[in-house]
């Protein structure tokens, strides 16, 4: 059953305070309402709100999304009225590779689960929308012109009679893997107005490219309560949370891989400057990147395959890679108009370089973790070579590949 569009417009944030709360139902914290500059009226009474989405590539190994209007949290659990337009606007360069979707489960596609899509009723919903592809569904825009044709909207585009499942995402999202200049020439946005009435569980908000970046949509009243208490479903894992030395230098997982370490030389980096200068930081993170490489690559072949071998090799390189463009934006020296403004700029082009490493190589990790999967080898075959005889203990591995990321 659909509903007409609320007189009031509200959207809530709900604190994390750990990320254990994702998977325990308990209460939301205090909603956060978006203000009034954030929300209009038309002269058809819709009210519409709009959220402008950045993507904090420093909170975790993937990087984590951030809404403008609602604080300094990742990943924040939203709160949205049904009926209400909200506008989530990707104009921002950090949601370079990150097209977003929507989807009744965490991580949608990833996992195989069921999206928003025209054709796709809610879960549990009496509602016979999928008959006429009329579905809640988000609506993708590039510059302001709608890529799609099915409408459950009419403020965003005219609604059909001819049913229809294409909602534009399969011109959206492509998109997101052009060249860094290319693709920031254009703004990118996504509307979505939930209209069905008879479904209260929460909703998720995602990374199509990029898995294990999902974050949590509640359904709120006019007065803002919510109608699900619980979470439900769940989010199946936890936030990544940076240690105090990865905040410094921007990466992720490298604190018990500072020097001195008994699996690696005394130093990587030369005659560096004092670490309380920007240069002598980076170069003290380089060490210690440089060692959590240099302990991952040392492997075995128990798997007996090469390509498994590979994979066990080309992870670490591959983080190491991301976390060496991590630390050079946290530098300072990359910063840039935009990466879209000056093509030829050299300051710029090196952003763009590193928006193209971080996003491209950690989707291509994503990729072999989950070749790994589908060959049944083990996430990591690691053997422990000493090179020096002080140092502390071996760090315990970051191991994504148990979540069964799927690579097609």
């Amino acid at each position: 059953m659909k509903i007409a569009s609320s007189a009031s417009c509200h959207l809530f944030l709900f604190s994390l305070a750990s990320s254990s709360f994702l998977n325990q139902g308990v209460a939301a914290a205090s909603p956060c309402l978006l203000s009034s500059s954030s929300c209009s009226v038309d002269n058809e009474g819709n009210k519409s709100c709009n959220l402008d989405v950045k993507v904090n590539l420093h909170a975790g190994e993937l990087g984590y999304f951030h809404i403008e209007q609602c604080g300094d949290e990742v990943n924040p659990t939203l709160g949205i009225e049904k009926g209400v337009t909200y506008h989530f606007k990707q104009s921002d360069e950090s949601n370079y590779y990150h097209p977003l979707g929507f989807a009744y489960y965490a991580d949608g596609a990833h996992d195989d689960v069921d999206e928003l899509e025209p054709g796709i009723v809610p879960p549990e919903s009496s509602s016979s929308c999928a008959n006429d592809m009329s579905c809640p569904a988000p609506m993708y825009l590039k510059n302001g012109l709608y890529l799609g044709e099915y409408s459950n909207n009419a403020a965003v585009a005219p609604l059909r009679s001819t049913p229809s499942d294409n909602f534009g995402l399969d011109d959206y999202e492509p998109e997101f893997f052009f060249d860094p200049f290319t693709w920031n020439t254009a703004n990118y946005s996504v509307a979505l107005k939930f209209d069905d009435d008879d479904f209260t569980d929460d909703i998720f908000y995602f990374c199509h490219i990029h898995q294990y970046m999902t974050g949590r949509i509640k359904f709120v009243d006019e007065g803002g309560g919510v109608l699900n208490e619980m979470d439900k479903p769940v989010i199946p894992y936890t936030y990544d949370m940076a240690s105090d030395y990865d905040k410094e230098c921007g990466t992720f997982n490298l604190d018990l891989f500072q020097l001195p370490h008994p699996e690696c030389p005394s130093k990587f980096v030369c005659d560096k400057p004092d670490v309380s200068t920007p240069v002598g930081k980076f170069a003290d993170c380089l060490d210690s990147m440089n060692c959590a490489m240099t302990v991952g690559m040392t492997t075995n072949v128990h798997m007996d395959s090469a390509i498994a071998l590979f994979i066990h090799q080309m992870i670490p390189h591959h983080q190491n890679a991301v976390n060496m463009c991590k630390a050079l934006m946290v530098a300072g020296e990359i910063e840039c108009s935009g990466i879209g403004e000056d093509e030829e700029d050299v300051v710029c082009i090196m952003r763009r370089l590193c928006y193209e490493i971080i996003n491209g190589q950690n989707f291509q990790i994503q990729t072999m973790r989950g070749v790994l999967d589908a060959f049944e080898y083990a996430a990591e075959d690691d053997c422990k070579v000493e090179i020096s005889s002080s140092g502390g203990p071996k760090s315990p591995k970051n191991n994504k590949s148990s979540k069964n990321a799927k690579f097609w």
